[in-house]
């Protein structure tokens, strides 16, 4: 049983963890998917939890990619070609403070909501490819508001192509229930 955990939000991380085991403890294979690991760090999963990060998928489309490079590769040569000799660490601290306090926020307040939303409903092709790559999957487990958008738009990718989506459900119980009722 492959089971896709959709944990975007990322404020049920117990769950996620918890949840993720009971799927290895009765055989099965888990994907975990994050917005990013920098808040998972703490969290121990079970040796055989693939987590996968969503940024990092994401980094691959061409909007991200244009993104990428106007806001922090054109800046970072341009403080670089200009941080030489004397203005070396007065350009690194520039750079330094440019990219946390502007090209971060950029990208997390304007860039972000402005494509995300749209993946979601129509489900990013680049996440739907790479689950494609493991096998079918049985279930998508939901684990936060923030996930919705995915799971909606994994369901009704699978509609589409004309082949039956996986179980939906919101809690491992939830699952495991159904799996055993038939």
């Amino acid at each position: 049983m492959r089971v896709l955990f959709l944990a975007l939000g990322g404020n049920r991380a117990r769950a996620a963890v918890e949840e993720s085991a009971q799927v290895v403890a009765v055989g099965g294979r888990p994907v975990v998917l994050v917005d990013t690991l920098r808040p998972w760090r703490r969290m121990s999963f079970d040796p055989a939890v693939e987590v996968v990060e969503l940024s990092t998928l994401e980094s691959t489309r061409m909007p991200v990619r244009l993104e990428r490079a106007v806001l922090f590769t054109v800046p970072r040569r341009l403080f670089r070609v200009v941080g030489r000799g004397p203005l070396r660490q007065p350009a690194r601290r520039v750079s330094a403070r440019y990219e946390t306090r502007v090209a971060e926020r950029l990208h997390r307040q304007v860039v972000l909501p402005m494509i995300r939303p749209r993946w979601g409903e129509g489900t990013c092709p680049v996440l739907r490819r790479y689950l494609a790559k493991g096998g079918d999957l049985d279930a998508i487990v939901v684990l936060d508001p923030a996930s919705m958008p995915y799971a909606a738009g994994l369901v009704a990718g699978y509609r589409s192509a004309g082949t039956r989506p996986p179980r939906l459900a919101f809690g491992i119980d939830h699952l495991l229930s159904l799996r055993d009722s038939g």
